[in-house]
C-alpha cells in the first residue's frame, strides 16, 4: 500500500516562521482532523503529546515523525509539515526540524505504515526535495515518485554497461544447473530500465522501494521487498539471501547470480556467485519461512538491518560490539540479569517496539553499553545492557570465539532464540541458532 493513500495534499501544511513544536503538532493535527466529524481533535492531540514527552520522536537529519496509536479500528492518517526555517524540537542535540511527519493510526497498522515512512527517508535527497517543494502538490507527488530515475538517465554509458552486465549475469545463470538470477534493482532505481530488463516474472528482483514497481508494473515482475537500505552492497547481498532463504524464495541447492551495483550510482558493475548450501549455513528449521515461531521476519530482518548499519559505521566513527537476543522471551529470561537498569523498563510495550523507526537512534547508542538487547519475537524490547548467563559446553566453545560470542553461542543452545552479534574488532556480524553459528559476514 502506498503512503498517498494515507495522505492528501489537504493535509500538507508550509509551517509558520518562529512556532515551536507543540505549535507544529497542533497544526498538523488540525489539518489532519479539523473537519472530520466525529473525530475527538483534543483526545488525538493528547496522545501525540504524551508519546512526545515520554520519547522524542525527532530521527535526526531535520526530520521528525511524532505519531500516535487508537486502539479502536481506525483508518490511518498522515500529515505533513514543512518549516523552511526550522523547528527547535527538543533539547537533544539533533539540531532543527524542516520536515515533520504526522502518524495517527490503528494499533494493526501502526508499526507497519512508521517502518514504510522510515524506509522513504532513508533516501536523503528525496527529503531535502520535500522540504524544498513549493507547492501541496509537490510534496505530494514526492511521496511516491522516483527520484532517481533522472540520475539513471545522465549518460548512456551507465546504461550501457548495466546491460552488458546484466546480459553476462543471465548468461552465467542458464548454464548453470541450479543458477537463479537474483538484480538487486536498488542500484539503478529506475523501474522502467528495470523492466526492459527483466522483462517478465522468470528473474527476481529485489528493492527496498517495492512500491516504485507495484504501482507501475503489477504483477508483471517478481519485486520481492527487502528492508535494507543504507548499508554497504556485499553486506546486502548477504542480507537479501538471507532473507529470501527464510520466506522459502531461494533452495539450499541454487546457485545464485548476484547482479548489482553502488546503491542509487544508476550503473549494475558487480556479478557475485553465490551456491546457497556452501556459504550460508543455514538450517532446515529457519528456511521456507520457519524461523522461531515467535519470531516474525519484519523483526528477524529489523534486527538485521540495525546490525549491518551498526556493522558499517559504527557509532560517532568509532566501531562498536552489541549482542542481539531475538524470541524465546520466556526461557531466554531465565539466563540473564541486568548489568545496569534496564533503560526500557516501564515503557509501554509500542514505545519499545524494535520496528518503530524513531527507536532506531536510542538503540544505536545503548549499543555501546555492554551486555545483550533482548527482544521478543514481536519485536518489543524487554531489556538492554543485559548479562546472559548461558554458557556453550566446553566441546563447542569454538577457538577464538570471544566473550560476546560465546554468551551468544550459548543462549541460542539453551533457548529457540536467535543471538546476532556484532563484533567491535572485526566489524563481522555473527549469527547463531541451535547451538551454532550458522552465518558469519
Amino acid at each position: 500500500m502506498s503512503l498517498q493513500e494515507h495522505l492528501s495534499p489537504s493535509r500538507i501544511v508550509f509551517l509558520e516562521a518562529g512556532i515551536d513544536r507543540d505549535e507544529a503538532i497542533q497544526s498538523l493535527v488540525t489539518a489532519a482532523f479539523g473537519e472530520v466529524p466525529g473525530v475527538d481533535e483534543q483526545r488525538i492531540r493528547d496522545l501525540v503529546f504524551d508519546r512526545e514527552r515520554s520519547l522524542s520522536s525527532c530521527l535526526g537529519d531535520g526530520i521528525a515523525v511524532p505519531h500516535a496509536v487508537l486502539d479502536d479500528p481506525f483508518e490511518s492518517v498522515l500529515a505533513v509539515g514543512i518549516s523552511h526555517d526550522g523547528i527547535d524540537w527538543d533539547t537533544d542535540t539533533h539540531g532543527r526540524v524542516h520536515l515533520v511527519i504526522l502518524l495517527v493510526s490503528g494499533r494493526m497498522d501502526h508499526l507497519r505504515i512508521l517502518s514504510e515512512v522510515a524506509g522513504l527517508l532513508k533516501d536523503p535527497e528525496r527529503a531535502k526535495m520535500i522540504v524544498a517543494a513549493s507547492t501541496q502538490t509537490d510534496v505530494y507527488r514526492l511521496f511516491q515518485s522516483n527520484l532517481s530515475t533522472a540520475d539513471s538517465k545522465k549518460g548512456d554509458g551507465r546504461r550501457a554497461l548495466s546491460r552488458l552486465t546484466f546480459q553476462r549475469a543471465r548468461e552465467i545463470a542458464q548454464d548453470l544447473e541450479r543458477g537463479r538470477l537474483l538484480l538487486h534493482a536498488d542500484a539503478i532505481d529506475d523501474p522502467e530500465f528495470v523492466m526492459e530488463l527483466v522483462q517478465d516474472r522468470s528473474i527476481m528482483v529485489v528493492t527496498a522501494t517495492p512500491e516504485l514497481y507495484k504501482e507501475e508494473f503489477g504483477d508483471a515482475i517478481d519485486i520481492i521487498p527487502i528492508p535494507f537500505k543504507g548499508i554497504r552492497r556485499s553486506t546486502h547481498v548477504q542480507f537479501a539471501l538471507l532473507f529470501l532463504l527464510s520466506q522459502g524464495r531461494i533452495a539450499h541447492d541454487d546457485v545464485i547470480v548476484n547482479v548489482y551495483g553502488v546503491p542509487e550510482s544508476g550503473m549494475l558493475d558487480s556479478i557475485r556467485l553465490t551456491h546457497i548450501g556452501s556459504e550460508l549455513e543455514f538450517p532446515m528449521d529457519l528456511q521456507a519461512g520457519r524461523i522461531p515461531s515467535d519470531v516474525t521476519n519484519h523483526v528477524l530482518t529489523r534486527v538485521l538491518q540495525i546490525a549491518g548499519e551498526l556493522a558499517a559505521e559504527g557509532r560517532e566513527g568509532k566501531a562498536v560490539g552489541t549482542l542481539f537476543v531475538l524470541g524465546d522471551y520466556e526461557n531466554v529470561r531465565e539466563l540473564t540479569r541486568q548489568l545496569i537498569m534496564n533503560p526500557f523498563r516501564g515503557y509501554d510495550e509500542i514505545d519499545r517496539n524494535i520496528l518503530d523507526p524513531s527507536l532506531e537512534e536510542t538503540v544505536k547508542e545503548y549499543s555501546r553499553i555492554d551486555g545483550a538487547f533482548v527482544i521478543r519475537g514481536d519485536g518489543v524490547i524487554e531489556s538492554a545492557g543485559t548479562f546472559l548467563t548461558a554458557a556453550p559446553p566446553e566441546e563447542e566453545l569454538q577457538s577464538g570465539l570471544g566473550a560476546r560470542h560465546a554468551a551468544a553461542l550459548g543462549v541460542s543452545g539453551a533457548t529457540n532464540a536467535i543471538a546476532i552479534a556484532i563484533s567491535e574488532s572485526t566489524r563481522k556480524i555473527s549469527i547463531f541458532h541451535a547451538g551454532r553459528r550458522i552465518l558469519f559476514m
